[in-house]
Formats: structure tokens, C-alpha cells, sequence
């Protein structure tokens, strides 16, 4: 991962960021620095280096190759033995957590209102409505790709230019202290906490716990900001400060909340709702994209919006301008089949609220509902039971062809199973450690489904289910020629 320094002119001193992460400088202070990577291959002159401990590769074990392709300066916890640099180091008791002080030591100097979002799902398509909201009044910033961890989020700090109205930051996390380390170097205005789901289960135990993690956005937010939370969730009912604002919306139309989703209907390009605010109605707002979980993004983005003083108008622009991103519910075509790729994550939540868009496409298109569900991770002991859950979910909403992709998904098949599925329209793919499982996966969607089907593809990032669709792709020859022969 690499990023250009916007802040302080596009560039900081060694001694600063030394003096800003709480670091032992050795070497010359004046070094300038103007990219901050912590990939060794990604070094070009003018960078620092930063050196982390992962769980595969040790950052400290590239210094050397990292110096050798011009790195200005390395912030590291060791240096090598017997190394002798020729570039000033800054050492530190920890990586990770020096670059969330260096983030937030520029947090005044970042002069666009900030807004934080986290939550066990929907955290990336939230962000995206937001930024599309704020677009419409001004230059937005807002991290991309998967940087929302305790290293990405800090790194894209400091790439938030002057010229930024608005910055838009993404926060994931896997365990305590982690959303709390981010605030703190975010500095956000508004928080926004989507919902509180199962994923990370594995890690934190019950989902009081993630609920308490997610709650560590608190940490950074400004006095008087905004912490904008879900009134449909139980377990963030009653959350108070005495300097902060709690304000809550709800998708499924409370009456106490303080923005709602109200009277949403389906359509062909879309949905289409109400969405009361503190001040009125929105009428008829329309959301180019299917299904509630979308719907509440969108009713989110507008409490954003509001909040931020944008108009009416301006806040209909922006939602109705939101484009999906890669990987995430894109409705695609893809070897002659109707595709909706949702493959980038996957748990309880997503994959019930993915199937309930699946249900209604394949009604419009006036064919069958299928999908290829792949293994959700992170769940813990509860991993076997909340997979069975979604293939009952899948059967009883009227799904009526499934693969099951992964080893964890033979408790999918089991679920559809009880619930109604015939065994002979699941086809089960346990090892998908092979090279050729997408290619299976993808022949046995194009060898049952016709043209005027819909299939979903969906499961966890690590079973990197986008290689089906390009199976999909790649096989949709081969398959005509099976069904023309």
C-alpha cells in the first residue's frame, strides 16, 4: 500500500513525523518525505518506508530492499542486525500504531468536514452514497479500496488534500481497540455506526462485544458531532454523551426515530421511498439500486446530507448519482446468464438481504432464482448454525437452484435442504482449494440455467468468488456448443 502526502504541501520532514508518532529519530531530520508505503516493492524516492509485523511477512526483513529503491526514511520497531542505513530510521514501539499518531497529529491541518463510518455490514456502500451526497456540494475525499484497517485508514489521513470540502472514511475492524485507534487519527464530525451484525464473531465472542467495538468510534469524534446510529438495532438503543450528538434513523420506519425510511417499493431500475427528516418528507425519493439494505444506505446518506446543510434537491442528485463498485451487488451478464456478483464479503446479514434482492430480479426477469453461496467467515462455534440458517432462508424465500461453494457450505446445502430444497437442485463444491473449482462452479450454473435466470454469486472475501464470473466468461463458448450438440 502506497500514498502521496497531500497535507503540509505535499510533504514532512523526518523529524517531524518522529516527533508526531512519539519515535527515536536516528539520522538526519531534514529528510523530506512525500509517499509513506509499507510494501517494499512500491518504494520510489522521496518515501517512507514503513515496516510492519503481519502474519505472513515481516516488514523489518525489506528494509535493505526497500533503501536500495530509494526510500528517504524508515519507520521501523528494529533495525536489521547488522545493518548499517544510509537513510534516517525513526524507531518506534509499534508500526501500526506510530502511523495512526502520525495520521492524527495532521487531523487540524485536514480542513474538510470528516465523517467516519463502520459497522458490521454495509460500511463500503454507505460510504459510497454518502460521498455521492456530499459530492453534489463540494470536493469529496473518501478512502478507497480496502483501505479501512488500523493501517489503511491512518495512511489515507494524510492523503486528504487541502482543497477537500468533505473526507469520507471507512472503518472495519477484527477486535477491540482497533475502531478506537482510527477515530482517534480520523477525527471525525459525523460517525456513523450501519448496524451490528455477526461477523467477527470468531474474535469477540457475542455481539454485545462488536456492538462495544464499534462504539469505539466515540473516541475521536468531535465535541458536538454527530454520532448517527441504527434505531432497529436493540443492542444501541439509549447511547448518550454529554458532548456529542445521538442521533438515530431507522429502515424500518420508527416513529422515534429521527430520520426514517418510509413505504418502500420495489421497482424495474430500482426502489423508490419516503424518507422523513426532522424537518419533513422527502417524497418519492428514488434509489438506483434494489433492495432495503441499499434503501437504508441511501436514508443514511440523507441524514448525512441534512446534517451538512445540503439541499433537498441536491441530496435526491446524489443518491439518484450512486454507482455500486466493484464486486458488490453489480448486476452483470456473464456467459449468457443473468449475474448479480456480490462476491467481495459475505455473513448472516448480507447474504439474507442479498437474497431478498435475488427473489424479486428473478420474478421480473420471468425466470428462476439461483445463486452459488460461498463460506462466510469469522463466525466462530456459531459458523455451522448460521450457515444452515441461509440455506433455509434461501429455500423459503424461493430460491430454487443452489451451488454450494466451500467446505463451510455443505451446512448451507443441509439448511436449503430442510427447508424444502430438493437435494437434486443443489450441486455441492467442497474443495474449492483446487484451480478448477470456479470452473465447475460456472459449468454447473451454465449446464441448469437459461437465459431469463437470475444467479447470485456471494461468499466471504477469502473465497475469492469473482473467479467464477470470470470462469462464467471464459466457459460461455464451450457451454453453447454443449447445448447446441
Amino acid at each position: 500500500m502506497k500514498v502521496k502526502i497531500n497535507v503540509n504541501n505535499g510533504s514532512i520532514s523526518a523529524a517531524r513525523v518522529a516527533a508526531a508518532c512519539g519515535g527515536r529519530l536516528i539520522g538526519d531530520g531534514s529528510a523530506e518525505i512525500g509517499f509513506v508505503c509499507t510494501d517494499s516493492r512500491e518504494v520510489s524516492p522521496g518515501t517512507m518506508f514503513a515496516a510492519i509485523v503481519g502474519e505472513r511477512v515481516d516488514g523489518h526483513d525489506y528494509i535493505g530492499a526497500a533503501v536500495v529503491s530509494g526510500a528517504a526514511t524508515v519507520l521501523a520497531e528494529r533495525i536489521p542486525d547488522g545493518a548499517e542505513l544510509p537513510v534516517p530510521v525513526i524507531l518506534t514501539d509499534g508500526t501500526v500504531p506510530a502511523l495512526s499518531r502520525l495520521a492524527g497529529s495532521f487531523s487540524d491541518a485536514v480542513r474538510a468536514r470528516r465523517v467516519a463510518v463502520t459497522g458490521s455490514v454495509g460500511k463500503t456502500t454507505t460510504k459510497e452514497f454518502i460521498s455521492s451526497v456530499l459530492s453534489t456540494a463540494g470536493k469529496v475525499y473518501r478512502t478507497e479500496g480496502n483501505r479501512n484497517s488500523v493501517i489503511g485508514m491512518p495512511l489515507s489521513m494524510l492523503e486528504v488534500g487541502d482543497d477537500a470540502d468533505y473526507a469520507v472514511f471507512e472503518m472495519g475492524m477484527s477486535g477491540f481497540g482497533e475502531i478506537e485507534s482510527m477515530s482517534l487519527a480520523a477525527r471525525p464530525d459525523i460517525a456513523v455506526i450501519t448496524n451490528i451484525g455477526s461477523s467477527h464473531l470468531e474474535y469477540l465472542g457475542t455481539r454485545e462485544n462488536i456492538a462495544k467495538a464499534k462504539l469505539e468510534i466515540r473516541a475521536g469524534l468531535a465535541k458536538n458531532g454527530m454520532l448517527l446510529l441504527n434505531g432497529d438495532e436493540p443492542l444501541l438503543a439509549g447511547i448518550r454523551a454529554t458532548d456529542q450528538r445521538a442521533v438515530y434513523f431507522s429502515a424500518s420506519g420508527r416513529s422515534d426515530a429521527d430520520y426514517a425510511l418510509v413505504g418502500l417499493r420495489d421497482g424495474a431500475d430500482g426502489c423508490v421511498c419516503d424518507i422523513r427528516t426532522p424537518t419533513g418528507v422527502m417524497k418519492d425519493v428514488k434509489i438506483p439500486v434494489h433492495g432495503a439494505h441499499n434503501a437504508q444506505a441511501a436514508l443514511i446518506a440523507a441524514a448525512v446530507g441534512t446534517v451538512c446543510g445540503i439541499s433537498e434537491a441536491d441530496i435526491r442528485r446524489g443518491i439518484a448519482g450512486f454507482r455500486p463498485v466493484a464486486m458488490r451487488q453489480n448486476f452483470v451478464s456473464a456467459g449468457g446468464l443473468n449475474l448479480i456478483e456480490d462476491c467481495y464479503n459475505a455473513s448472516p446479514e448480507s447474504m439474507r438481504a442479498a437474497i431478498d434482492v435475488l427473489i424479486p430480479a428473478a420474478e421480473r426477469a420471468g425466470g428462476i432464482p439461483a445463486a452459488i453461496l460461498g463460506d462466510m467467515g469469522e463466525l466462530g462455534a456459531d459458523s455451522p448454525a448460521m450457515h444452515r440458517e441461509v440455506g433455509a432462508y434461501f429455500a423459503k424465500k424461493g430460491g430454487q437452484f443452489l451451488i454450494a461453494y466451500g467446505p463451510r457450505s455443505a451446512d448451507t446445502a443441509r439448511g436449503a435442504v430442510d427447508a424444502g430444497l430438493s437435494p437434486d437442485k443443489i450441486v455441492r463444491i467442497p474443495d474449492i482449494t483446487s484451480p478448477e473449482a470456479p470452473a465447475i462452479a460456472a459449468e454447473a450454473a451454465l449446464l441448469t440455467l437459461g437465459k431469463n435466470d437470475v444467479l447470485l454469486i456471494k461468499a466471504s472475501r477469502a473465497v475469492r468468488a469473482e473467479l467464477i464470473v470470470d470462469a462464467l466468461r471464459g466457459a460461455e463458448e464451450k457451454t453453447t456448443e454443449q447445448r447446441q450438440s
